[in-house]
């Protein structure tokens, strides 16, 4: 009997220790979300979904003014402490203005003639903007490379706040092909302006080798894994994310939402991050917390409290 009793307890021993149930654990601490959006007035009654032809799910929310108390009460439920909100400046000044402890504003761009830069630079200086992009230019025919974008990159660098830019990804265009969106494109950006702090969306889903190459060779390089969670068959973006945990791209990767009208959508990104196996504990909180913080640059007071220290 004795015999029995000391095999069960190494046997709980093996069992505890062994990673494959470690990797399972949840991650219970804070969570910063780097992609989300800050409409107000542009829902959709149904969400997008990937490929085509697919019927998305009804949209929860079709009121605006509910977006965004239905997202702070959503980000309070799943621990979300921090959000980088982007949208027009006025929608984002809506979004922050009593709540400058749960958004990080930023600011989008698409044809870059819309965002003039004496505009950008203003608001840089009186530090009330802390993100450019997310940069959609690509939907408007404008590539990564494209010199227009030249000025934004160079603000970037000079006030030391990082780039958010849609690469590659999903629902593209006649005038945004996929070649359109390879990350390479950003390889001379990057060679351009030395210290340019930029993260893509998506990771530059589907161009795994692509993106792992330019982040190899560009350590201020990060990604977000966002609208690839909710969007596409949930197999294809787990397959993606843990190749590029394998390439050793774990301290990189950040947790993305792209809440555009969908509150809802946080919930179920957040549950894709949690339920992937392949990830170790400490993986987890990297890409839902660590990395952000340390890529954005909190202080330690900021993280103090996130984490109730």
């Amino acid at each position: 009997m004795q015999s029995w009793r000391i095999g069960v307890a190494a046997l709980a021993l093996i069992v505890m220790a062994d990673p494959a149930t470690a990797q399972q654990e949840r991650y219970a601490g804070p969570i910063i979300d780097v992609h989300v959006h800050a409409y107000n007035n542009q829902l959709a009654p149904r969400r997008f979904c990937f490929p085509q032809p697919c019927e998305g799910l009804p949209s929860q929310v079709l009121d605006g003014e509910r977006l965004l108390p239905e997202t702070l009460r959503t980000m309070d439920e799943l621990n979300i402490v921090l959000g980088v909100a982007s949208s027009s400046w006025s929608n984002v000044r809506s979004w922050v203005e009593g709540n400058e402890d749960r958004f990080v504003p930023a600011i989008s761009i698409g044809d870059p003639a819309n965002r003039p830069i004496d505009m950008l630079r203003r608001l840089l200086e009186t530090d009330s903007l802390k993100v450019l992009g997310e940069i959609s230019s690509q939907y408007q025919g404008v590539a990564a490379d494209d010199p227009r974008l030249d000025p934004i990159y160079a603000l970037a660098v000079e006030f030391d706040v990082p780039v958010h830019i849609h690469v590659a990804g999903l629902g593209g265009s006649e005038d945004f092909p996929t070649q359109l969106g390879n990350p390479q494109r950003l390889a001379p950006v990057l060679a351009k302006y030395p210290g340019l702090r930029i993260y893509l969306e998506n990771a530059a889903w589907p161009y795994l080798e692509e993106v792992t190459s330019l982040m190899y060779q560009y350590p201020t390089v990060h990604a977000d894994i966002s609208t690839i969670l909710h969007l596409t068959p949930r197999g294809t973006a787990m397959r993606y994310l843990q190749r590029l945990v394998e390439n050793g791209l774990a301290k990189r990767l950040m947790f993305g939402s792209d809440q555009m009208s969908w509150p809802e959508v946080m919930a179920e990104s957040v549950e894709a991050i949690q339920h992937a196996d392949f990830l170790s504990a400490e993986q987890k909180a990297d890409i839902f917390y660590h990395n952000a913080a340390r890529f954005f640059e909190l202080s330690e007071e900021e993280v103090a409290v996130h984490w109730g220290r």
